[in-house]
């Protein structure tokens, strides 16, 4: 009989303590990935699957530290799960009485009400409107390891306010400012001229498709985290992410795409819209939808 090989019994328990480790590692890394898959994805419509608002509620899952994202909303706030993909009431006059009246330019705010969207040329040739409303961060000014400014919320002085330096980065539709003023680099009616807004975009939308996506840059200082091996990190966001004038400007500026389309768009976080992609962004961080949700219900009841 030919012998067995004998298994040196310090190999065999230090694989076994290898083994363990890859296990107990694999399975707490494992969520993390599940969760961070891409929400399901139709080529043949240019969408992901689902009712408009079945598609928001995977679109606007929490968004933690680094773009690890929780897990899929069972209920968007009110109004949100009532609204989202359903027939805008809000008449054209009554928000351009509105906008008038408060100094607020439509030009800052996505551009002509008269306007459509943007439009995206689908497989089978038909043509449709922008329907994500994209949320990002702008990850800037990037501060390295000096902390948050005191009065970075309010001091239109602070470097990160100047809004005319995205002019020349038209990476986005329209930029927010800690102080909740805006201004529109690419109107509504135009594809963003500079990148492709996602990396989805660029890899799955293609030229033709891109224009199913506004883009909206919330302005956000970050910081790095001096622990992480990469010295170039910016993973440190403030708390909170945003001011309440951010959010009720970002409202304003879904109120007024969905005005010119004529239905509530698909509101996403940059992070979900690229889960699953190498190199996914991680924005916006520290985002709280349910201010979002309650910015947009205060003007609903206002129209």
């Amino acid at each position: 009989m030919k012998k067995l090989p004998i298994v040196d019994s310090q190999w065999s328990v230090n694989g076994y303590r290898i083994s363990l480790f890859i296990w107990v590692f694999l399975w707490l890394i494992f969520p993390v990935f599940s969760q961070n898959k891409s929400c399901e994805f139709n080529s043949k419509t240019l969408q992901f699957i689902g009712k408009p608002v079945e598609q928001a509620r995977c679109l606007l899952r929490p968004n933690k530290i680094g773009g690890i994202l929780g897990e899929q909303l069972g209920k968007l706030p009110f109004p949100l799960e009532k609204v989202v993909g359903k027939k805008v009431k809000i008449k054209k006059g009554d928000l351009r009485r509105y906008l008038q009246k408060n100094n607020i330019s439509e030009n800052s705010v996505g551009g002509s009400l008269d306007e459509t969207l943007c439009k995206a040329k689908m497989p089978g040739g038909e043509e449709i409107e922008a329907f994500y409303f994209v949320i990002h961060d702008t990850s800037s000014p990037y501060l390295k390891d000096e902390t948050f400014p005191a009065n970075f919320d309010t001091d239109a002085g602070w470097k990160g306010n100047d809004l005319n330096i995205w002019l020349k980065q038209p990476v986005a539709h329209v930029f927010v400012n800690r102080l909740g003023k805006s201004i529109t680099v690419n109107d509504f009616n135009k594809t963003v001229t500079k990148g492709w807004g996602t990396k989805f975009a660029r890899d799955f939308l293609k030229v033709d498709g891109k224009g199913l996506q506004l883009h909206i840059e919330l302005i956000q200082p970050r910081r790095r985290e001096i622990n992480n091996p990469n010295p170039a990190n910016d993973l440190i966001a403030p708390v909170p992410g945003f001011t309440e004038n951010q959010y009720e400007r970002l409202a304003l500026l879904y109120i007024a795409a969905g005005v010119r389309r004529g239905t509530w768009l698909i509101p996403a976080y940059h992070s979900a819209i690229d889960a699953g992609i190498k190199d996914a962004h991680d924005d916006p961080q520290n985002f709280e939808l349910d201010k979002f949700a309650e910015k947009l219900k205060r003007f609903l009841k206002l129209f």
